[in-house]
């Protein structure tokens, strides 16, 4: 079974890879912050529709492309190690794995979410 927080990670990356936006910015805490190697976003609309921010990167995600690889956490803690696949301009199609942490605030909304991933070119 499940933990809660990745239960709720997990959520979070099936609603975003599949373009479930409004779903995937109803998981944000309102201090939401995002910290990867490109960018460090600060609350749901800059984590969401900033020029670096998920709506830009996911809207070229292929949706059903999601493999969960492993995942473990807690209830307030979620590693999740995954990959998705990309098509189209100006990310091409490339395969991202990724290996990301969520901590999850008192209400059960993604409060700090963190990033590492890279892209290689699809066989």
């Amino acid at each position: 079974m499940e933990s809660r927080a990745v239960a709720l990670a997990r959520a979070h990356l099936e609603a975003w890879t599949n373009h479930d936006l409004e779903t995937a910015r109803g998981n944000l805490a309102a201090d939401v912050e995002f910290y990867s190697p490109a960018a460090h976003l600060v609350g749901p609309d800059e984590y969401m529709d900033g020029p670096r921010g998920l709506t830009q990167f996911a809207k070229h995600v292929v949706p059903g492309s999601l493999r969960v690889i492993a995942a473990i956490g807690d209830d307030r803690n979620a590693l999740i190690m995954y990959q998705v696949d990309t098509q189209g301009d100006p990310i091409g199609s490339k395969t991202f794995p990724s290996a990301q942490t969520w901590l999850l605030d008192e209400n059960g909304k993604i409060q700090v979410e963190r990033i590492v991933s890279y892209a290689t070119p699809k066989s």
